[in-house]
């Protein structure tokens, strides 16, 4: 089982973000249930590390990536290492995918 969950500033920013806009626009309310799905979705890895899917749009990067989608909105991005899962981004499916290409391909360089 792995231990720890690490989140890129990226994610904790990306993730900030999303939950800001679901608060604004939804309520606090669909916020914190939100934030809970995501927690849980996370908290699985430790047990499953292979429970997401690998990123296909990442394919040529340095490192495989995978995803886990939340609620059909939001991937969670994220690689296996030895001893940790490290959280590197997490997108609203809304926005150009080849814009998550360009940010990733190169991490953690950027």
């Amino acid at each position: 089982m792995i231990e720890n969950v690490l989140w890129s500033k990226r994610a904790e920013w990306s993730y900030g973000r999303i939950i800001g806009y679901i608060a604004d626009s939804f309520g606090r309310t669909r916020a914190k249930q939100y934030a809970r799905i995501v927690y849980r979705e996370v908290n699985q890895l430790k047990t499953n590390p292979g429970l997401g899917q690998e990123e296909p749009l990442l394919a040529g990067a340095r490192y495989e990536f995978r995803r886990l989608v939340i609620e059909d909105l939001t991937k969670i991005i994220y690689r296996v290492t030895d001893n940790s899962i490290e959280i590197v981004d997490v997108w609203d499916t809304r926005q150009n995918a080849e814009d998550l290409a360009a940010r990733l391909i190169t991490f953690p360089t950027n």
